[in-house]
């Protein structure tokens, strides 16, 4: 791992051939809590791809989600759905859901614990649950919550995402209790949990070989344990400043913040912008 004051020189190679972006979105192209980013990280973005390199979302959003939030950006190459969906020009052309066996394993456990649950299974910004305490107890907001009474988990034939509410220490007493076993679990908020693919470098691979691309062309850049996926020896994986601890001690350079010119200064240090 190297650091913004590294000695790190990039090579020619580096400098001149041709590189396939892939930026998480929340605290890594965008301030985090907030949908701003930075005029000097657009600026990049717009001289990456006049010097012929490829510019990507690589985000656990939804795919429909993630499409509104990246347009200002001029990005329409989207890895979405955290590595469950592809989208190339603006063209979704591939999504995968959840095992739906593991999700109706894990909604069973949780109606066992009576914890309310909802689950997204189309890909629009609508989630459903069966239970009327559900919204007043999770307060993430991320979509909008239909209650369907007779909702039930067998009649469910996909599963994009499962939420519920959770506390902190809920969290540490379920885990201790072995309700996440088995399922890809991660928290954005203090109120609840997502259950969510957590793969990006599966939808990094197959934009990849769209393009024909050899992996070690890529570059990654990311902030959070969700990007962990995404951080591997295959190509080039840089850490913002602001980025958790563990997601530094595997990147290959740590730039700044997202807020302080990390990505401009990252690229400059290798040689991708001027």
């Amino acid at each position: 791992m190297t650091s913004p004051d590294s000695t790190q020189e990039p090579t020619s190679a580096e400098s001149h051939s041709v590189k396939y972006f892939f930026f998480d979105y929340d605290g890594t192209l965008a301030i985090p809590r907030t949908r701003t980013i930075p005029q000097d990280t657009l600026d990049v973005l717009d001289q990456l791809r006049k010097k012929g390199h490829v510019v990507a979302l690589a985000t656990g959003r939804m795919q429909c989600n993630a499409l509104d939030y990246i347009s200002s950006a001029g990005i329409s190459n989207l890895v979405a759905d955290g590595g469950y969906s592809v989208t190339i020009d603006g063209t979704l052309t591939w999504m995968s859901p959840l095992d739906l066996e593991m999700c109706k394993d894990f909604l069973h456990r949780l109606d066992a614990a009576d914890i309310p649950w909802a689950v997204q299974t189309e890909n629009i910004l609508t989630r459903y649950t069966p239970n009327p305490r559900f919204e007043s107890l999770s307060e993430d907001y991320y979509v909008a919550t239909q209650l369907v009474p007779d909702l039930r988990i067998e009649d469910l034939t996909q599963v994009l995402k499962i939420y519920l509410p959770c506390t902190l220490e809920q969290e540490e007493q379920w885990t201790r209790e072995g309700l996440f076993d088995g399922v890809p679990a991660i928290r954005y908020n203090s109120t609840s949990v997502f259950i969510e693919p957590m793969d990006k470098q599966l939808g990094i691979k197959r934009m990849l070989d769209h393009f024909k691309a050899p992996y070690q062309d890529a570059v990654v850049f990311g902030d959070g344990l969700n990007d962990i996926s995404m951080f591997i020896p295959e190509w080039t994986s840089i850490a913002m400043g602001n980025a958790h601890p563990r997601l530094k001690e595997l990147a290959d350079y740590v730039t700044d913040d997202c807020d302080k010119g990390g990505i401009a200064n990252a690229c400059r240090h290798f040689g991708w912008i001027d």
